[in-house]
């Protein structure tokens, strides 16, 4: 039932699988769980509640009747999705890498203060 729900949320398209071949309600799942365990007990009331109809049907109508339940779905799915390898690597993603940070402290570059400088101080006076 997750992995429907899923699909709804992300089918496959353009060379990129969908939710439920990137293993969302697999691996992704487990691992999502792993660092939000406070997520499991909203999945399993809303894959509980979505056996009674169409996935299609039952994300559409938790859009407009439960939206704290929707934004569980919303937020579950693609944090599973992009945590599989297969997605990153066709988005090209290869994950934060470490950037070191220029010294020169940017604010006083002339390019950037010059225009404030030019027009000049300008303020509203406050009301007495």
């Amino acid at each position: 039932m997750l992995a429907q729900l899923a699909d709804v949320l992300i089918p496959a398209g353009e060379g990129f699988p969908s939710a439920s071949d990137a293993g969302v309600a697999r691996d992704g799942l487990d691992l999502v769980l792993s660092f939000r365990p406070d997520l499991a007990d909203g999945l399993k009331r809303l894959i509980a509640d979505a056996s009674r109809c169409p996935a299609a049907a039952f994300v559409a109508e938790l859009q407009c009747s439960d939206p704290a339940g929707f934004a569980l779905l919303a937020e579950f799915v693609p944090g599973a999705y992009f945590l599989n390898s297969r997605v990153r690597e066709q988005l090209g993603y290869t994950g934060q890498n470490a950037r070191p940070i220029d010294p020169r402290p940017d604010h006083l570059d002339d390019d950037l203060i010059q225009p404030v400088i030019d027009r000049g101080p300008i303020h509203r006076p406050t009301p007495t």
